[in-house]
């Protein structure tokens, strides 16, 4: 649990500095990047002074290595927005470390100011020096008063060290992922396949992910078993889901394409098309909701139809990329039951032949709201 202490006198000025001193190194790897292309690789893919076999071999070997640098310049950058974000709360949509830091800094002062103390885990109170005796009328009151003045503060400043522990566990698990383990950073580029790569740590993950299946299925969850059944499978194509079915199974998803529709009536008459938005299921909200969070988890919707007055008939579209991210999106390690995968290491198995990307779409059977 971050302390009141910890937070407000935390040196955020560091941070800005380890992210610009991380842009310029992601800056000049893509420089080095230009420079290898230009002098290395495109006159080797040219073959204007050599060609046959071992030209071939040399000019893929050397293709590897400039994409090599390319993901390891994304990884650099990765690490540059996720500093950024974590301070100011831009890009992913992190609460902002620096807000909380002003949050916190504000609420210390004005208890001080109204003669509380204040402890690390935000707990405010008083004291009074007076004669010993019963409290009179007034002073009972004025004694209440302050209680619930203290205790009013005091949760203001609990509820803003919760929150800044929760982004520093964010801070915490990001940064492991982002750096990832051997070799993950290859993965940064998702159209890259190298059958050769693959090793006994690629086969063990292949094979646990295996038993993952095993266990959607038991706990009943198909469509999540189903999905990753598709990908390991590795044939890429694309999986149509049911899109009626994730309407009735999941009421957040409900909810927000009822909102979206309220929109859309206030649109003018005729044809329409929403923006893609995304969407994700409440696990709290019941087992049918856990088959499509171990399914999809997050992912994008939009309503298509038509609409005359207080009539509208409408469709509701789904996609998703189906793949498992890389250590620049610092997406968190996936947790089934005992085991435990980074992303990366998944996303690897794409990579090397062993498991294949795919998109998932849907559409609904057409929907009336009058």
């Amino acid at each position: 649990m971050v302390d009141l202490t910890g937070l407000v006198s935390l040196d955020l000025g560091k941070i800005r500095s380890a992210a610009s001193d991380w842009d310029w190194i992601a800056s000049r790897l893509r420089q080095s990047l230009e420079s290898y292309t230009d002098a290395v690789t495109a006159p080797l893919k040219a073959g204007a002074h050599w060609s046959g076999d071992d030209a071939t071999e040399a000019s893929r070997t050397c293709e590897g290595i400039g994409l090599d640098l390319d993901a390891v310049a994304k990884e650099a950058n990765g690490v540059k927005d996720f500093l950024d974000d974590i301070v100011d709360g831009t890009g992913d949509g992190f609460r902002s470390l620096a807000e909380l830091q002003r949050q916190a800094t504000e609420l210390q002062q004005q208890a001080i100011g109204e003669g509380f103390s204040v402890k690390g885990d935000g707990s405010v109170a008083w004291v009074v020096i007076r004669a010993p005796g019963p409290l009179s009328p007034e002073e009972q009151r004025t004694a209440r008063e302050r209680d619930d003045r203290a205790q009013q503060i005091g949760n203001q400043l609990k509820d803003v060290l919760r929150l800044a522990t929760e982004v520093d566990g964010s801070l915490e698990r990001g940064l492991k992922v982002l750096f990832g383990t051997e070799d993950t950073f290859r993965t940064e580029n998702r159209d890259r396949v190298d059958r050769n790569d693959a090793g006994m740590g690629d086969g063990w993950n292949e094979a646990q992910l295996g038993l993952v299946r095993g266990y959607l299925n038991a706990q009943g969850w198909s469509d999540a078993a189903d999905l990753l059944g598709h990908f390991l499978d590795g044939s890429g194509e694309p999986v149509e889901v049911d899109a009626d079915r994730m309407l009735a199974d999941m009421p957040a998803f409900r909810r927000n394409v009822d909102t979206t529709l309220a929109e859309v009536r206030k649109l003018p008459d005729g044809t329409f098309e929403s923006s893609w938005q995304s969407s994700a299921p409440d696990t709290n909200e019941g087992d049918k909701s856990l088959n499509w969070y171990y399914a999809l988890n997050h992912f994008q919707y939009r309503l298509v139809g038509h609409k005359e007055g207080d009539h509208v008939t409408y469709q509701v579209e789904v996609q998703k990329r189906y793949d498992w991210g890389v250590p620049s999106e610092h997406r968190r390690d996936l947790d089934k039951g005992p085991l435990h995968f980074e992303q990366a290491d998944l996303a690897r198995l794409n990579m090397v032949g062993m498991a294949k990307d795919f998109d998932v779409k849907g559409r609904s059977t057409t929907q009336t709201a009058g």
